[in-house]
């Protein structure tokens, strides 16, 4: 558990991490960059420091009671963390459209989003994976059963410094103001490392 730390959480690391854990989120968090001056960088975020070329993949399995529009949680991964322009890959579950849906942002510049359906069979959670491909390529995939589907190729990955410093774990945010906290957990967090 040492190895881990956490970014605007304000609470004691879980006890149980990396196996079954929660992180208890307020309202009005988010980690988003969208044109022409919209930054949020205030969702709670527990995570292990390494360098990109240490990097190797991340897994875990993300679930809760989502309620509110754009409530979400699963992994993340932050480049150049103490930088102004920092680049980041978030990834596991948002909630829009009265329904969980699997949901990726890249951030460059600015943040982009996709959104898919959840796996048949999974109504609150999912298990996501975020790995560094041999080929110099970062793709994010589905995890069923023992079946890794891709999901999103983030192009921009093969130009980051491999010295860079990075922050790999996993995060939540719920950008809307309703005063309900937004509780989401977390099985079987694995970050394997080169």
């Amino acid at each position: 558990m040492s190895s881990f730390k956490s970014i605007n959480y304000g609470k004691p690391l879980p006890e149980n991490l990396p196996s079954h854990f929660e992180i208890d989120c307020p309202p009005d968090t988010d980690i988003w960059k969208k044109p022409p001056s919209t930054y949020s960088f205030n969702g709670p975020i527990i995570y292990r420091p390494v360098s990109v070329s240490a990097f190797n993949s991340a897994k875990v399995t993300v679930s809760a009671d989502w309620k509110h529009k754009y409530d979400q949680g699963g992994l993340c991964l932050i480049i150049n963390p103490n930088e102004k322009h920092k680049q980041w890959v978030k990834t596991g579950i948002e909630y829009l459209e009265s329904r969980p849906n699997v949901s990726t942002v890249a951030t460059d510049r600015w943040s982009d989003w996709s959104l898919q359906p959840m796996p048949v069979g999974s109504d609150i959670g999912v298990t996501i994976e975020i790995a560094s491909e041999d080929d110099g390529s970062l793709w994010v995939y589905v995890v069923e059963a023992d079946k890794r589907v891709p999901i999103r190729e983030v192009t921009w990955w093969a130009e980051v410094n491999k010295a860079a410093d990075c922050w790999i774990g996993i995060y939540a945010a719920k950008p809307t103001k309703e005063q309900e906290n937004l509780v989401v957990r977390f099985d079987d967090l694995r970050i394997e490392t080169k």
